[in-house]
């Protein structure tokens, strides 16, 4: 079925001596990631006429963004791969041109002569061998750690979110959300509509920051509706808003039982006592990283973020195109922005995909982008406003205990960092090395961030001068017998003597 498709859409392009040719997948275009990045550059790239391989380890199309109910029809049926998605995206699973490899991930990705070769991994296991990358890997839910944090009943937003449309779960049914950014409020709405009652939502920006970012705001009317039809949902639920106020803690005894609450200052230091809120689950959020280990396999460029400096983003031209000649980059690997901006973004990657592979003229190229980009341009302004209104700062360090976890992978406590630190670590991986924190499972996903602010902060360095934890050759899990199938070898590309 899937891969099926994926192959007979994969046959064009003439082959290249330095990719093997046993257990290859050849495509023109791989795109990395089916959420609305990646569904909008397969589209545009294979309505201009390239052969196109769309890969994403879940089962549906979607992505994160618009994932779909994964629950069985009756009779035992897998639900339909764009049940749930917007009508514009149901082409990428019908269209022609366009080939699908669900259920897999690429674990790791590099150049092979003059096209690149994709390591698979899942329902589907081999290589694809590609003229042009579009990268569409999105961004991980950013959370640092705090007294309690491990307890059953804590989870991410994201999480909350991804079990009501997945499973149609709750996290709990007496819940607070907290942390800071827009998607605190999408996530209360959520939970409160399926029958939740959500005590609260803390937001850590402070009321008078809130205020003076307001006037932005209403430079983006769309924006501006929506923010109020959440305000009228919040009303509707009865959820009150505390702005400038945080989740410092939670306890329990075998799982969450209560929150402590205080107000916190604008560097996120607790400001004032705590109140006890009970709870059976609370969702927490503080933003988001781009997922940056292929972009970093394939050589693309990355810069931090103005007020996210430890959430570094592949650096792109207008065209979406990565410094690594090949490669594009759309959606929030490039700078988180909402499905929107990914859309118009993903759009205009497959168009320059296609422009690189002469399936488009320069004419072609700009009748095709140029709504695109005029909405990249607008959406663009929009994501450095929310960059600007909800900045993550280092304060939550002060409220970490000595036998607070910082690595859950490794049970690497903050009084166990101590130790690093007094040796005069000045670097993330040097850390890491002496703890093992970021080794285990997560790779660092869940505890990197939060170990590269207080690595900053030990070390008195900026966090762009202390590393991080993207790069990784591995970038998803994959067993050792896949890893040997796609080692090099006779008959792979390789002599006796290599």
């Amino acid at each position: 079925g899937q891969a099926g498709s994926a192959r007979a859409a994969g046959q064009e392009g003439a082959a290249d001596p330095a990719v093997p040719a046993a257990g290859v997948l050849r495509t023109e275009v791989a795109v990395i990631g089916a959420g609305p990045a990646g569904m909008a550059a397969a589209l545009a790239a294979a309505d201009a006429g390239c052969a196109v391989t769309l890969v994403d380890p879940a089962p549906q199309l979607g992505g994160q963004i618009y994932r779909q109910d994964q629950r069985l029809a009756a009779g035992g049926a897998a639900p339909p791969v764009t049940g749930g998605l917007p009508e514009r995206f149901h082409r990428s699973a019908a269209h022609p041109r366009i080939g699908l490899l669900l259920g897999t991930s690429v674990w790791h990705a590099q150049r092979a002569g003059q096209r690149f070769l994709l390591h698979c991994s899942g329902q589907v296991t081999g290589a694809i061998a590609a003229a042009a990358v579009v990268l569409a890997t999105g961004a991980a839910e950013v959370v640092f750690p705090f007294p309690g944090w491990t307890l059953p009943g804590v989870v991410t937003a994201g999480a909350a979110q991804a079990l009501i449309k997945a499973q149609g779960t709750l996290v709990g049914r007496r819940v607070l959300v907290a942390g800071t950014g827009p998607l605190l409020l999408p996530a209360a709405v959520s939970l409160a509509g399926q029958g939740a009652r959500v005590v609260a939502v803390c937001e850590a920006a402070r009321p008078a920051r809130l205020l003076s970012r307001a006037p932005g705001l209403a430079r983006h009317p769309a924006k501006v509706r929506e923010a109020a039809g959440y305000g009228a949902a919040l009303a509707r639920h009865r959820i009150p808003v505390w702005p400038g106020r945080a989740v410092i803690a939670c306890e329990g005894e075998r799982r969450l039982e209560r929150a402590a609450v205080a107000r916190v200052d604008a560097a996120g230091r607790q400001a004032g006592p705590a109140r006890t809120v009970s709870v059976d689950a609370v969702a927490v959020s503080m933003g988001f990283a781009p997922v940056l280990e292929l972009a970093r396999a394939l050589g693309c460029d990355c810069r931090p973020q103005q007020h996210r400096p430890a959430d570094v983003i592949v650096t792109v031209t207008k065209d979406q195109a990565a410094s690594t000649p090949g490669v594009f980059a759309c959606g929030e690997v490039t700078g988180v922005g909402g499905a929107g901006l990914a859309e118009a973004e993903g759009t205009v990657a497959g168009a320059a995909a296609a422009r690189l592979l002469g399936k488009l003229d320069e004419p072609g190229y700009r009748r095709r982008s140029a709504g695109p980009l005029r909405q990249v341009a607008r959406l663009r302004r929009f994501a450095a406003w929310l960059d600007g209104t909800y900045p993550v700062t280092d304060g939550w360090l002060e409220l970490l205990r000595p036998d607070t976890v910082i690595c859950r992978c490794e049970e690497v406590t903050w009084a166990d960092l101590a130790g690093p630190f007094t040796l005069g670590a000045a670097g993330l991986r040097a850390v890491k090395g002496i703890t093992r924190c970021g080794m285990g499972y997560c790779q660092g996903r869940v505890c990197g961030p939060g170990l590269q602010h207080a690595t900053a902060r030990q070390a008195g360095l900026p966090l762009a001068e202390v590393g991080d934890l993207h790069t990784r050759h591995v970038a998803a899990p994959v067993t050792v017998g896949t890893l040997a199938a796609s080692a090099p070898g006779p008959g792979r590309g390789e002599s006796e003597e290599d």
